[in-house]
């Protein structure tokens, strides 16, 4: 199994998120330090990073890939509304990924409450069956989707009271990973394959980090584990 991440210097909707303090450490150091047990790809823009990464023997376990300038171009080019991050993880899969069938899971530091056993447990879930395993949130609520012209249900019929055990459940979709082998991959050009195993994660696993609403959950909740509580 190999790990590949990215960690780019800046974002847009917290500046430098990557590196603001969660608790006693950067963003990024939760999950790169909770996955030191295995080999991790960190594809990076960030020369503060790569002196940090190269100058402490406890990340030993990482193995830095400088980000090439055409994926911090494309990024940056308002024009283009897609993500780099899938020509990216494929061009990691050509370039350090021998075995086409070795799982590869593709992570991100803005979850860092993910655990390493997590990602293993769900490594294993690979298979004839299952092709592809990505993290999900689930929820079982009452759930309406809100379209340009109505806002109708999605799980629910409105004209029966219903109890909320009985709801189908929605899955979200969670950045914290996603599994794959190198073959499949190429086979589909995505990181879901058609036969994707949806893995639900905790609601503390769950947590990402994109806004400041976010963070500030994350601090709480990070104060909490700390302190014994969750």
């Amino acid at each position: 199994m190999k790990i590949f991440t990215i960690i780019k210097n800046n974002s847009v909707r917290i500046p430098g998120k990557n590196f603001i303090s969660l608790g006693n450490k950067p963003l990024w150091e939760h999950l790169v330090s909770e996955l030191s047990d295995h080999e991790l790809f960190i594809n990076t823009d960030s020369k503060r990073l790569i002196e940090e990464i190269q100058d402490n023997s406890k990340f030993d376990h990482c193995r830095l890939i400088k980000r090439s300038q055409k994926h911090i171009d494309w990024e940056n080019n308002s024009k283009i509304n897609t993500s780099p991050v899938s020509d990216m993880f494929s061009e990691f899969l050509n370039e350090y990924v021998d075995d086409l069938n070795e799982p590869i899971v593709l992570t991100h530091v803005t979850s860092p409450f993910l655990k390493s056993d997590t990602i293993v447990d769900a490594t294993n879930k690979l298979s004839s069956k299952y092709e592809s395993v990505h993290s999900v949130g689930v929820i079982k609520d009452f759930a309406w989707i809100k379209t340009k012209n109505s806002i109708r249900e999605i799980n629910f019929d409105r004209n029966v009271v219903q109890l909320t055990q009985d709801l189908d459940p929605l899955y979200i979709s969670k950045g914290a990973f996603f599994i794959i082998s190198k073959k499949t991959f190429m086979e589909h050009n995505n990181r879901i394959s058609p036969n994707n195993y949806f893995y639900p994660l905790s609601h503390i696993e769950s947590i990402e980090i994109d806004t400041f609403e976010d963070l500030e959950f994350a601090s709480v909740v990070y104060k909490g584990i700390k302190n014994g509580i969750y």
